[in-house]
């Protein structure tokens, strides 16, 4: 009996420690990683500035879009809201490493940028060009997740925003502002900028029938001099599915447009 016992404690010690040692535990593997440099994917995120202003910037005040004149750059062209590392097991939080989150975009502290960077981001980033101090809420919320220096990080965002502007995608873009499109004919131009099976991979955002948003999916790794086309091809298709009408307005700053009558 004694024996029998034994034997019944030996075998529960046993299984315990196998179960404690189990390479395939039930609970999660993965966590959100906060170290910067852990991204898997990134996003780079442009605005069109008219719409951008309709849904968000004239109810929260911002001066570029209370002052911007209707003839300007940025009212014709795509702007820059951001260049954003991921990760997948974070969802939409893998952003502030070893950063503090402030209330207000200005409550950052400045950044030291050489004076080419200033000047170009004065022309593609427009919340820069009139003191929004967008650029330091973009450093500390995204660019704290990876790697590059600032002034770097910035240069290679402007960069790709350049190429964006300067597709077909963004010419046709500033040829119909204030009009009409078809979503259809959208999504054809965006192949033709960026090669077949891309529009996948590329979130055009709307709101109130205006396209507001246009998200690129890019690679984990963005080699310096590989051009937006080639990052775009290397892509994952984009998780989120837009939502934009079969005819889009492309906004400009009257309100005969922002009202959505454009012909």
């Amino acid at each position: 009996m004694l024996r029998f016992l034994f034997f019944v404690l030996a075998f529960l010690l046993l299984s315990n420690t196998a179960f404690s040692n189990d390479p395939y535990p039930s609970y999660p593997l993965t966590s959100c990683d906060k170290t910067p440099g852990m991204a898997d994917s990134h996003v780079l995120a442009l605005s069109w500035l008219p719409a951008f202003c309709d849904a968000h910037g004239y109810e929260a005040g911002y001066a570029e879009c209370l002052d911007l004149p209707p003839e300007s750059f940025h009212a014709k062209n795509l702007v820059l809201h951001g260049l954003w590392p991921n990760e997948a097991s974070c969802g939409m939080d893998y952003n502030f490493c070893d950063a503090e989150i402030k209330a207000n975009h200005c409550d950052y502290p400045s950044l030291s940028l050489p004076s080419s960077i200033s000047k170009e981001l004065q022309m593609l980033m427009p919340s820069y060009a009139y003191g929004g101090c967008l650029e330091r809420h973009e450093w500390h919320k995204h660019g704290s997740c990876q790697l590059l220096p600032v002034s770097q990080y910035f240069a290679l965002a402007l960069r790709l925003t350049r190429e964006a502007v300067n597709s077909p995608f963004g010419n046709y873009l500033s040829r119909h502002s204030g009009k009409k499109v078809k979503k259809d004919d959208l999504l054809k131009i965006l192949e033709q900028s960026f090669g077949k099976n891309t529009t996948q991979k590329i979130y055009l955002g709307c709101r109130n029938g205006m396209l507001v948003d246009v998200y690129i999916n890019l690679p984990a790794l963005i080699p310096y001099d590989a051009d937006l086309k080639s990052l775009v091809q290397k892509a994952d298709k984009y998780k989120k599915t837009g939502q934009c009408p079969k005819t889009i307005l492309i906004s400009d700053f009257t309100a005969k447009t922002l009202r959505g009558i454009a012909s």
